[in-house]
């Protein structure tokens, strides 16, 4: 322990001699009483209050030191020094019982303190403190994570450039408002979209802060609600052109060409074909609403992987022979069984295998190969999270290869690469976002490979145990 001395305020001896008249006004009052009654006599009461007032100034000596000493620790506390208790555990009135309560107590602060802080850093969205001169003085690691570690001990500005920061600080320092929201766009590698909070503390913190910023990341939040405007966009779009066609049709087979035989099969004909992508559409978008709503207790058919492709290489092979292409099974291992959606998977597969006979190049071989694998891909995330062993189906076809910018769009609904070979392809462009979430569905991935070199490739990852 390290000895503390008492800090003599101006009131520091006239605070001691009010204490010491206090303990001696009953005395001298209780023996002027004695004396007028005649029980004592005045040299008697005179030695007998020496006596006392002597002992009163030793004992308020030793007594006001000690709470001195006391009153000075629990104002360092409250300052937030961080102070050894002092030698006050020799008292005789109470003083060792209060500071073993007292060093209970700061003991109890220390570990909340520490449970504070551990959560603070490790809360899941970033969060800063800044002082009065906008510095930061402590980021979590979250924040950390976002804007790396040089961010602490700098100031706001430099790094929170933009007016709603700056305006909210003055605001709050001001104490012209009480907490500030707004949202904030922040674009380094990726793009983030934050819902930022400050408020002003009610009391300054150890650090020195006085404003908290919490950062709430609502990145997917706004794609969600930006893919799901763009969605029903396209939805609209993909239905008007049809129902626009069929609509000029009607009126034209009602007026100029009503009687017109040879025009009327025409339109009829092109009619049929607006009416199957109207239809297509419309079942495209079911299966997705169903996927959207569908549970994993649907998924308990036993799969045999083998039989299952082959059943879809089948039903494919003869509009693959018409293209001028063969469809090739490679069955690398033999391979366990599966649990999940049958009739779901089979949509997966021929999908990914009629896009290989309507996009690759014709004479050429479409090769659909299935191995097990020890687990997923090293570069996706499911590798460190999910340690099962899975079964890689990769259809593989040769052909014009999908431009790097097209393949991170690939599985968006409603989008389509546009080159020329895509243009004269019918689809509603949804077919390889249901596979994606088919396979989500059962803990699977979907991943593409393509290069002029090597063809391109649709790897479907599906674990063994799911």
């Amino acid at each position: 322990m390290i000895k503390r001395k008492v800090k003599k305020t101006p009131f520091y001896f006239f605070r001691f001699l009010a204490r010491i008249l206090v303990l001696n006004l009953p005395i001298m009052v209780a023996l002027i009483f004695l004396i007028f009654l005649g029980k004592v006599n005045l040299l008697t009461a005179f030695y007998f209050f020496i006596s006392f007032f002597v002992l009163s100034v030793f004992w308020t000596i030793y007594v006001f030191h000690e709470q001195e000493q006391f009153i000075s620790y629990l104002k360092d506390l409250s300052q937030g020094r961080d102070v050894d208790l002092p030698h006050v555990h020799k008292g005789i009135f109470g003083s060792f019982r209060l500071a073993d309560a007292f060093l209970s107590v700061k003991h109890r602060w220390s570990n909340q303190t520490i449970s504070a802080d551990r959560i603070l850093e490790n809360l899941p969205h970033p969060l800063f403190l800044i002082n009065e001169n906008e510095n930061i003085v402590f980021v979590n690691k979250m924040g950390r994570n976002f804007f790396g570690d040089e961010i602490l001990h700098q100031p706001m500005h430099s790094f929170f450039k933009e007016s709603e920061f700056i305006t909210a600080f003055e605001q709050l320092m001001n104490n012209k408002i009480k907490q500030e929201w707004f949202e904030w766009d922040f674009e380094d590698d990726c793009f983030y979209s934050f819902q930022v909070r400050l408020e002003k503390l009610p009391a300054p913190a150890r650090n020195g802060g006085v404003i908290v910023m919490v950062m709430h990341d609502i990145t997917q939040l706004k794609l969600f609600k930006q893919q799901q405007a763009d969605f029903f966009a396209n939805a609209s779009h993909e239905l008007k052109t049809p129902l626009s066609v069929l609509s000029g049709f009607i009126e034209t087979l009602q007026g100029a060409a009503k009687d017109d035989e040879s025009a009327r099969e025409k339109f009829l004909n092109l009619m049929a074909e607006q009416t199957d992508r109207m239809t297509n559409l419309v079942q495209d978008l079911l299966v997705l609403s169903k996927l959207q709503m569908m549970e994993k207790n649907n998924q308990k058919d036993v799969i045999l992987i083998l039989d299952l492709l082959q059943s879809v290489i089948d039903s494919l092979e003869l509009k693959a022979s018409a293209r001028h292409k063969k469809i090739e099974l490679k069955l690398v291992h033999d391979i366990p069984r599966l649990i999940g959606n049958k009739t779901d998977l089979v949509h997966v597969f021929q999908n990914l295998i009629d896009n290989s006979i309507k996009y690759g190049e014709d004479h050429s071989v479409i090769t659909v190969r299935a191995e097990l694998k020890a687990g997923f891909p090293r570069k996706s995330d499911k590798y460190f999270s999910d340690m099962r062993q899975v079964v890689l189906v990769s259809v593989h076809n040769t052909g014009n290869p999908i431009a790097p910018q097209n393949i991170t769009r690939l599985f968006e609904r409603f989008y389509r690469v546009d080159n020329f070979k895509s243009r004269g392809v019918e689809g509603t462009g949804l077919g390889l976002g249901i596979a994606q979430q088919i396979v989500n569905a059962h803990d699977g991935l979907i991943t593409v490979q393509s290069s002029l070199k090597k063809g391109t490739s649709f790897n479907v990852y599906l674990p063994i145990d799911f």
